[in-house]
C-alpha cells in the first residue's frame, strides 16, 4: 500500500510575498549615492531660504534670538535625524516612515502618518510653484530696478503680483518642468538637484561675503539715499523697547527655524533607490544634513544682523506686513540690492530664492511619488500605481501626483482652500513625533527585525538601546514644536487664526486610518492577506 505524502503546514507568513506584494521586485533602480543624497536633502531644506523666512520670523517673534533658535533646532533635528538614520538603515526601502511606522506599530498607523507627510509635500510642490511666481520672480525684478537696472522690470514684477492668471501660468510652467524632470531616469533627476545646490551655494557665499564686509552705517546710508533721509532710523525707532530677547520668545520662535530644517530625512523616502551601505549613505544624508544646515543658517542670521541690524530687520518686517507686497518684501536678498550698482549681480542674488522654490517643488514632488508607490506595492492602493518605466521611474505615480500638484497650484493662486499650510508645521511635527516614538519602541515591539539590524542600530547604553533614548527625547521635542506651531504668534502674521485649518492635518491622519480599513476589507474579500504586510519588509 502506497504511503500518502506528508502534508507540511507552512506558516502563513511564508506566502506573504506572493500573496500581498504586487511583484517580487520593486523595479526601482539604486542610483543615488551618498553625496548626491546629502545634496538633495540640502536642496529640500534650502540653504538660502532663511533669507526669506527671516522676515516672517522677525514679525511673528520679535523677542526671539534667531541665532539661538538654530542651536535649539539642531539639537532637536540631530535627534530626529538619528532616529530616521537608524530606521532607514534597518529598513532600507522606499516609503520612509510608511515602512518604519507600519512595520513597528501597524500598517494602518504607518499609512496614516505617511499620508499626512504626503498631503503636505504634494501641496508644497504646487504651492512653491505659486511662491516662485508670486514672490521669487517679482523680487528678482524689483532687485534689478533697485540696483539701477531700470527698464520694464518693475512693470513685470507688478504684473505678476497683481495678475492671478499670470501667476498660474508661470507656476504651471515650473510645475510642468518638475513633472518632466521627474519622468527622467533617477540619476538625471538628482543631477538637476545637485545643480540647484551648486548655484544656491554660490549665491550663499556671495551674500555672506557682502554682508560680513558691510557695516550697518554703510547700509543705512545707501538705504536712506533711495528711500529718503531718515528712513532707516525711522524703522529702527519703530521697534525700540519692544524687541528685548526673552527665553519664552526664543523657544516659541524656533518654529520658522524648524520649518527650514525640514528636508534632511527626504532620502529615507526613496531608500530603495539609494545605493551602497545604507548606514553610510543615510548617515551622511540624514544625520549630516542638519548639522551642515545649522552651521549655514546660524552664519546667515549673524551676517544679516551684522549688516542690517536686528532692530531694522524687525522694524522693516513689521512695516511690510502692514502692506505685504512681494516687490517690497525686506528680504536680505532684496535689501542687498541697495548696496549694489550692478543690476545683474542684484538679480542673480535674488534669483537664489526663486531657484530655491523651484528646488522645493522638485524635491517635494519626488518624495510623495515614492510614498504612493510604496502604498500601492503593499496593495493599499490599486496595483497599477506601481508601474515603472524601463529606467525604474514610477511614471503612473508621477502623472497622478502631477495632476494633484496642479490642483495645489490652482488652490494657492485662486483660493484659500490650502490655508491649512499655515499649520503644516503643526501636522508635520506631530507626525514626526509618531515616527520618533516608533523608533523608541522598535527594539521592544519588533525584536526579530531589530536583532537583524546593523550593529550601530543595536547600540546600547547599558541595557537601554540608544535608539530608545534618542527616540523618546525626540518624540517629546517634536510634539513641543508641533504645539509652538499652533500658537497665534506663529499663525497670525500670515492670516487669521482658524480652528478648521488647525485640525485639517489631524483629520487627514484619521482619513488615512479609514482608507486603510476600507482597503483591508476589499483585499480580504479578494483573499489577499493584507495584514501580513506588517510581518516583513517588502522586496528590494
Amino acid at each position: 500500500m502506497e504511503t500518502p505524502p506528508a502534508v507540511v503546514n507552512l506558516p502563513r507568513e511564508v506566502t506573504a510575498r506572493q500573496d500581498v506584494y504586487v511583484r517580487q521586485s520593486s523595479g526601482l533602480v539604486c542610483t543615488v549615492g551618498p553625496r548626491t543624497a546629502l545634496l538633495a536633502n540640502l536642496v529640500g531644506m534650502g540653504i538660502v531660504v532663511n533669507f526669506f523666512w527671516i522676515v516672517f520670523a522677525s514679525a511673528g517673534y520679535p523677542n526671539a534670538n534667531l541665532i539661538t533658535t538654530v542651536g535649539i533646532g539642531v539639537l532637536i533635528n540631530v535627534g530626529v535625524g538619528f532616529v530616521y538614520w537608524m530606521l532607514a538603515s534597518a529598513m532600507p526601502r522606499s516609503g520612509g516612515d510608511y515602512i518604519f511606522v507600519g512595520r513597528i506599530f501597524h500598517p494602518s498607523v504607518g499609512f496614516a502618518t505617511n499620508l499626512v507627510f504626503t498631503v503636505v509635500f504634494i501641496t508644497w510642490a504646487g504651492y512653491f510653484a505659486y511662491y516662485f511666481a508670486y514672490y521669487g520672480l517679482p523680487m528678482l525684478f524689483a532687485s534689478w530696478t533697485i540696483a539701477g537696472g531700470g527698464g520694464p522690470a518693475m512693470a513685470w514684477a507688478n504684473t505678476l503680483v497683481t495678475s492671478t492668471n499670470d501667476q498660474f501660468l508661470v507656476g504651471g510652467i515650473l510645475l510642468l518642468s518638475v513633472i518632466l524632470i521627474s519622468l527622467l531616469p533617477t540619476k538625471w533627476i538628482f543631477r538637476v538637484a545637485v545643480g540647484i545646490f551648486a548655484v544656491t551655494a554660490v549665491i550663499f557665499i556671495i551674500m555672506i561675503g557682502i554682508l560680513l564686509t558691510t557695516s550697518q552705517s554703510t547700509f543705512a546710508a545707501h538705504y536712506n539715499a533711495v528711500q529718503g533721509t531718515g528712513a532707516y532710523q525711522s524703522l529702527v525707532s519703530s521697534v525700540t523697547g519692544t524687541i528685548g530677547i526673552t527665553v519664552s520668545g526664543t523657544f516659541l520662535g524656533i518654529v520658522y527655524t524648524m520649518l527650514s530644517f525640514i528636508g534632511y530625512a527626504n532620502s529615507a523616502y526613496y531608500g530603495g533607490e539609494v545605493r551602497g551601505n545604507p548606514v553610510r549613505t543615510q548617515g551622511l544624508a540624514i544625520f549630516g544634513a542638519p548639522i551642515i544646515f545649522a552651521a549655514l543658517i546660524a552664519l546667515l542670521y549673524w551676517a544679516t544682523y551684522n549688516t542690517f541690524g536686528r532692530a531694522f530687520v524687525i522694524g522693516s518686517a513689521n512695516a511690510w506686513f502692514a502692506s505685504p507686497v512681494p516687490t517690497t518684501m525686506p528680504s536680505p536678498l532684496l535689501l542687498v540690492a541697495y548696496l549694489l550698482s550692478n543690476p545683474y549681480e542684484a538679480a542673480f542674488l535674488t534669483f537664489g530664492i526663486a531657484l530655491t522654490f523651484f528646488g522645493f517643488s522638485l524635491i517635494y514632488f519626488i518624495v510623495p511619488t515614492r510614498n504612493l508607490f510604496a502604498w500601492s506595492f503593499d496593495r493599499i492602493l490599486p496595483a497599477f500605481l506601481t508601474r515603472v518605466s524601463r529606467n525604474g521611474v514610477p511614471y503612473v505615480a508621477v502623472i497622478l501626483l502631477g495632476i494633484a500638484s496642479f490642483v495645489a497650484l490652482w488652490g494657492g493662486v485662486y483660493s484659500t482652500v490650502f490655508a491649512y499650510l499655515s499649520y503644516s508645521n503643526l501636522g508635520f511635527w506631530f507626525a514626526v513625533g509618531i515616527v520618533c516614538l516608533a523608533g523608541a519602541l522598535f527594539p521592544f515591539l519588533k525584536r526579530d527585525l531589530f536583532a537583524k539590524a546593523p550593529r550601530i542600530v543595536r547600540a546600547r547604553v547599558g541595557p537601554v538601546p540608544v535608539l530608545t533614548i534618542v527616540g523618546v527625547a525626540s518624540w517629546i521635542a517634536a510634539w513641543f514644536v508641533s504645539y509652538a506651531a499652533s500658537t497665534a504668534a506663529y499663525i497670525e502674521p500670515t492670516g487669521p487664526y482658524s480652528y478648521y485649518d488647525l485640525l485639517f492635518l489631524p483629520i487627514v491622519f484619521g482619513i488615512g486610518l479609514v482608507i486603510y480599513a476600507i482597503s483591508w476589507a476589499i483585499q480580504r474579500a479578494r483573499g489577499v492577506p493584507i495584514d501580513l504586510i506588517a510581518k516583513e519588509l517588502p522586496p528590494d
